[in-house]
């Protein structure tokens, strides 16, 4: 097996491009089914922002690692609404000037088992969870409306690996992942992708560059709204990005 094809530690941290695209509704038990809203096309809402990512990796044996990635998007957008909306039971006239704060809080830790490590290629599949953090406030002018939602989704997922070292010192890596599951007032799946190529420049150092995706849809009842009616909540959310990072290994 290559000395490069694995670090014992690892510390990354990276410049990341997003891109999202984000669609909710707010359902009420009590008034039916709210307005679908496209955040970016509807409310005005940045689809790109330039984020930090922080990574960290543990090889704490030949065929086991563990592996955190923690990244937080926030944005925010006041724009003048065109046709009347329905949001938790409650209308947003036309012409109402909304403002929203939409921030998305992402936690990944993953575990991969690697039955196939060979001279220069490794196999690998484990399980991941990824702790998402949504936190949404949305005021209306010429209305009493002021909506909060803020929550933690845990969405776990299957994980498969294989990375390849191109040379002495360029190291290749990729990755896919999905799962639907149901745990408690939450249920959503989530599809995942990774690839990134990466230049060991010292024994220490390397840089590269990667592209993420994935693809999330979350439905959560049981949300508090104004005067004791439940909500709920459906949301379809795509983050994709392209990163450019420098990892410290030893």
């Amino acid at each position: 097996m290559s000395d490069s094809l694995f670090d014992t530690f690892n510390i990354k941290l990276e410049g990341s491009w997003v891109r999202s695209a984000t669609t909710i509704r707010l359902d009420s038990e009590g008034q039916g089914k709210g307005t679908t809203l496209s955040f970016e096309d509807d409310l005005g809402l940045p689809d790109k922002k330039t984020v930090p990512s922080l990574s960290f990796e543990w090889q704490f044996a030949r065929k086991h690692r563990l592996g955190v990635r923690w990244q937080d998007i926030n944005r925010g957008s006041v724009t003048q609404v065109l046709e009347e909306i329905e949001w938790g039971g409650e209308i947003i006239p036309i012409d109402a000037e909304v403002t929203l704060d939409f921030d998305i809080r992402s936690l990944s830790a993953d575990y991969t088992y690697y039955p196939w490590i060979k001279e220069r290629w490794a196999g690998g599949i484990g399980l991941g969870i990824r702790s998402m953090g949504l936190r949404t406030i949305l005021r209306a002018d010429g209305s009493e409306l002021e909506a909060e939602i803020d929550g933690t989704a845990p969405l776990p997922y299957i994980n498969f690996e294989y990375r390849r070292m191109l040379g002495e010192r360029w190291r290749l890596k990729a990755q896919v992942g999905w799962l639907e599951v149901k745990i408690s007032d939450i249920k959503g799946g989530q599809y995942i992708g990774r690839l990134a190529a990466e230049y060991l420049s010292t024994r220490r150092w390397g840089f590269g560059a990667a592209i993420n995706y994935s693809a999330i849809d979350v439905d959560w009842e049981s949300i508090k709204g104004p005067e004791e009616d439940l909500l709920t909540a459906i949301i379809d959310l795509d983050l994709d990005d392209f990163s450019l990072y420098l990892r410290f290994r030893w």
